[in-house]
């Protein structure tokens, strides 16, 4: 067989398999399943359930979610889960936007390792130009481990992603929706909390869902000391709205209103 052909024929193999390949399941989640919860009983994540707070909505409401409702322009805001501390782990949740209007720019993610209010790592989803970043805080600095890049697996306004975080060590696996995402390594923080967050820019009432939320780890939980706080962002949004701003506008800079 002469090697035109055979580079041919091992072309077409490829080809052939590249369906199957691109479609492969991420791996069974290392460990076993620690926490898992829908939302439907509003006592058990001890989150803080403050619908009607005057800085920002968070809490839970039928049929059984968490939402983050932002009334403000320029700000970000999480919540942390107070007895949910790990090093390693596999983190996932379903997340969409479920606000009237998908006017605007905002971002919705997964915090892990939260050593305390100003530093740790989150997944960022833009579910209105389907993009997705890994963000680090680092004090008073943000800094991109992968940029903001758009991507097709990240499904738009209303549609549910299923947004899924791998951290062995220093190594972390992001999957969305049942595709590998981005791979990264980092190893500022080898352990902390998980929570939720939400970046709003300029959209009008962004309102951010999350449900069904699965741990799993091999290791033991671990609870962190009860100074941390289990929401926030005034302190976040001070120090970093411009660089985050920029980050979802692609440009420019944002001051606190």
């Amino acid at each position: 067989m002469n090697t035109a052909r055979r580079v041919a024929i091992m072309v077409a193999i490829g080809m052939a398999l590249l369906p199957a390949l691109a479609s492969a399941k991420p791996p069974e989640p290392e460990g076993k399943p620690v926490y898992q919860d829908d939302f439907s009983n509003a006592t058990k994540s001890g989150l803080e359930d403050n619908l009607e707070g005057e800085d920002f909505s968070r809490g839970f409401h039928t049929p059984g979610v968490y939402h983050l409702k932002l009334a403000n322009p320029d700000e970000v805001r999480w919540s942390l889960l107070p007895d949910q501390t790990y090093g390693q782990f596999s983190l996932q949740a379903d997340v969409w936007d479920n606000s009237d209007s998908f006017q605007g720019g905002v971002a919705q993610g997964l915090v892990f390792r939260a050593k305390d209010d100003t530093h740790f790592y989150t997944v960022l989803l833009d579910p209105r130009k389907g993009q997705y970043a890994v963000r680090k805080l680092n004090g008073k600095q943000w800094s991109d481990l992968v940029p903001m890049t758009a991507s097709p697996l990240v499904k738009k306004q209303a549609e549910v992603n299923q947004l899924r975080v791998d951290a062995k060590a220093d190594k972390f696996t992001v999957y969305l929706n049942g595709e590998t995402l981005a791979t990264f390594s980092d190893a500022s923080y080898s352990s902390g909390q998980i929570g939720m967050l939400v970046a709003n820019t300029d959209a009008v009432d962004p309102h951010l869902h999350f449900d069904n939320l699965k741990i799993y780890t091999t290791e033991a939980a671990a609870t962190l000391p009860a100074a941390l706080p289990s929401t926030g962002g005034d302190a976040l949004a001070t120090l970093a709205l411009a660089t985050l701003g920029a980050l979802l506008l692609g440009s420019g800079a944002l001051t606190r209103r």
